[in-house]
């Protein structure tokens, strides 16, 4: 593509970043220069669901090519109603504020404000908005689709298209927004067998170390993970002869995720939204998606609710958004039997002098280390291989070292 007549203004990396923060679409990134101003982004919204709300606050990063937002620390955060009621958010982490939990929480037909106050005495507000009465979700459903690709060198995608219904707004022109949280299932490489927490025992024929039997060899073994997907799906009902979603797509995963090996599941919350944050989110998934023929089509600021009070003019990207919601019932599916998934191996030492090299070097602070029993071939080739004793590194026996827990969601038997 050519580049022609190209002039960028200061905002452009920053909204950039911001697409880049809410998507999972790979970004194209021109060579453009770029002011070093650094301008506010502010991220968050108070719901009819029960808090803490938390609003995050970033400044833009000075580096094009390492989109990385700067948390925004030492800034007064205050979310009010229009009855006279609000409260002053808490810095729990670096650019991360809360609300108390039992505190304020969003009331359908009250109207809610932010207000930002940051440490070089600069003051930000939002306008009053109105939290709308919610919309239900009607049905939650999954079909096996393909995603078609029109670039000749990538593949098409076998897989899971999630679609949302809804029940029948009260309004003609409803606006909706969509969350989805996703729960997969997945499993260590081994089940431990024996640990070592400082202590020998007896030693035995299959316990050579006079190691500690593992009582319960699923204790690490099996885990969930439970995160947000950073889709953002959003959708006006002004042009159809009922404000009623019916089967809108969703959320697409493909069969070669091994997020679907065992079990997955997914939860969307579906939120009534104003239609200056359904043109906001609009504008968004549209430039996101143009970002291929970003000379084509040149990037623009978009315009969120907040603006400095005394200096309307200047940008400020993000939107405070006032919603209210409803959660589905929660799906849980699984990859078909025809597909097949093969794990990564992980490494097994079985050498004695190894094991014990381990053992005696390994820190107090560092144990338990822990054993598995594997198959290794036997010498002579026309036997039957034999059951080995062997180290292995805790992430190949611990699910938990990969982010998730070992307790089971209740909701997970079906």
């Amino acid at each position: 593509m050519k580049n022609t007549n190209l002039n960028p203004k200061p905002i452009l990396f920053l909204f950039l970043l911001f697409l880049f923060s809410t998507s999972c679409v790979e970004e194209y990134w021109p060579e453009i220069e770029i002011n070093s101003e650094q301008l506010l982004v502010v991220d968050g919204k108070i719901t009819n669901f029960p808090g803490p709300y938390t609003i995050k606050l970033s400044t833009s990063s000075s580096s094009l090519y390492s989109p990385v937002a700067h948390p925004l620390s030492n800034a007064s955060v205050v979310i009010m109603d229009n009855q006279g009621y609000s409260e002053e958010l808490t810095e729990v982490e670096q650019g991360t504020y809360k609300t108390q939990a039992g505190g304020l929480q969003g009331i359908v037909g009250n109207s809610y404000k932010i207000r930002i106050k940051l440490a070089n005495n600069k003051v930000y507000e939002s306008e009053f908005e109105e939290m709308l009465d919610p919309v239900a979700v009607e049905n939650l459903s999954v079909e096996e689709s393909i995603r078609y690709t029109e670039d000749d060198s990538k593949t098409d995608q076998e897989g899971y298209q999630f679609y949302v219904s809804s029940q029948e707004g009260e309004s003609a022109k409803t606006y909706l927004y969509w969350e989805i949280e996703e729960t997969y299932e997945y499993h260590a490489n081994y089940k431990i067998s024996f640990y070592y927490d400082g202590h020998f025992y007896d030693k035995t024929m299959n316990n050579p170390y006079g190691l500690t039997l593992m009582q319960n060899r699923d204790s690490l073994y099996y885990c969930w993970m439970t995160q947000k997907i950073h889709e953002r799906f959003t959708y006006s009902t002004e042009f159809l002869s009922a404000p009623k979603v019916n089967h809108l797509p969703l959320h697409f995963i493909p069969f070669s995720d091994t997020r679907l090996e065992h079990k997955y599941s997914i939860s969307v919350t579906q939120y009534s939204i104003s239609n200056e944050a359904y043109i906001f989110y609009d504008k968004l998934k549209k430039q996101n998606e143009n970002s291929e023929e970003l000379f084509t089509t040149q990037p623009f600021q978009i315009k969120g609710n907040i603006e400095n009070i005394n200096n309307p003019n200047e940008a400020v990207l993000g939107y405070f958004m006032v919603a209210s919601g409803s959660i589905s019932p929660r799906l849980i599916t699984k990859a078909p039997p025809r597909i097949q998934y093969y794990r990564q191996t992980c490494e097994a030492y079985t050498n004695f002098n190894t094991i014990m090299a381990v053992i005696n070097q390994t820190p107090a602070e560092n144990l338990p280390l822990f054993f598995v029993m594997v198959s290794v071939p036997a010498e002579n080739e026309d036997e039957a291989p034999e059951e080995a004793m062997a180290y292995v590194y805790r992430e190949c026996v611990d699910c938990e070292t990969k982010g998730g827990t070992v307790k089971k969601p209740e909701y997970w038997d079906w």
